[in-house]
């Protein structure tokens, strides 16, 4: 099992940006498989997906979370292969952008945007510990 989750992870890796989720779609559906195969897949990603909502407001891997459901989803679903396909794309131009926004920005603005980087992660800490411990 171990080495056919490598093989599938190794596909998608390999497999060009914008596209790469819509052909894994279309790979698991000429594979076939159990009739309980699609809605365990769905049912999984939905519920990881929400666990990755939850955690969202924590410190911690909330984002992973949420793309490990919907890569899931992406695999028994068209529109959220595309979907994912299309977020891909986005987040890998904005990644782009920010990146020769940083290496193009003196030093005194690259300390500002950590610290105000590091104010909005304790916010967002702050605010994860008041949703769950508030009373």
């Amino acid at each position: 099992m171990l080495n056919k989750l490598k093989k599938s992870w190794h596909e998608l890796r390999e497999a060009d940006p914008g596209s790469r989720f819509q052909e894994r779609y279309r790979h698991r559906q000429r594979q076939g498989g159990s009739g309980l195969r699609k809605p365990l897949f769905i049912g999984g990603g939905i519920a990881i997906m929400a666990a990755g909502v939850f955690f969202l407001p924590a410190p911690g891997p909330g984002f992973l979370i949420l793309f490990i459901g919907a890569g899931l989803l992406a695999q028994e679903s068209l529109l959220a292969a595309r979907a994912l396909d299309w977020t891909e794309v986005k987040l890998r131009a904005l990644a782009g952008w920010g990146m020769r926004v940083w290496r193009s920005s003196p030093l005194p603005v690259k300390i500002l945007l950590v610290l105000v980087g590091a104010a909005l992660a304790a916010g967002a800490a702050y605010l994860g510990y008041r949703l769950v411990f508030a009373r």
